[in-house]
């Protein structure tokens, strides 16, 4: 869980001195070069990282065509082919703010794999399993700690928070 640090004495057998500790520029070299996920190894979080590149790459190279959102006034005649459109389009912006919400997720895990910290759990700091990682890439809690939450959402209808949003429900209907 937490980063180990080691020192390591180096004896001087030419001049018989005694064992002699690392300097301060070799201490702070060997502490960036550890990480806090230390369980997880380097094979493996080039993985994990290769997988969410490829998130990322997918989603930034999607076709997002803002013709489809704007209506023909030959389309606009009919109330029912109106009303489909807007269905259509409606679910589109949906499927966008989800994918922008997922971007937000993935970048925040990259970042993660940056300072080390990818694959704690954020609630109790225990490891997340490769397998659950592999599964969920952007997976920000150990399955017991989100067991918990789901369990605790689930129970709780009026403190219920929309995921997207980030917001209760009393706080979304007072819009």
């Amino acid at each position: 869980m937490g980063s180990k640090k080691k020192t390591t004495t180096v004896e001087n057998t030419e001049t018989n001195q005694a064992p002699k500790q690392e300097t301060k520029q070799e201490t702070v070299q060997a502490q960036t070069t550890t990480r806090e996920n230390d369980y997880l190894s380097d094979d493996q979080v080039n993985d994990l990282k290769n997988v969410l590149l490829a998130e990322k790459e997918r989603i930034l190279n999607k076709d997002h065509d803002p013709s489809r959102f704007s209506l023909d006034k030959n389309e606009l005649a009919d109330p029912l082919d109106e009303a489909s459109i807007n269905i259509q389009a409606s679910q589109e912006l949906r499927f966008r703010n989800r994918e922008s919400f997922y971007l937000k997720k993935i970048n925040k895990s990259l970042s993660a794999i940056e300072r080390g910290e990818y694959g704690l759990c954020e609630d109790c700091g225990s490891e997340v399993s490769f397998e659950r990682l592999m599964a969920r890439p952007t997976a920000e809690l150990c399955i017991t700690c989100k067991e918990e939450a789901e369990f605790n959402e689930k129970n709780n209808f009026f403190a219920k928070k929309s995921k997207s949003l980030g917001k209760t429900l009393q706080e979304l209907s007072t819009r």
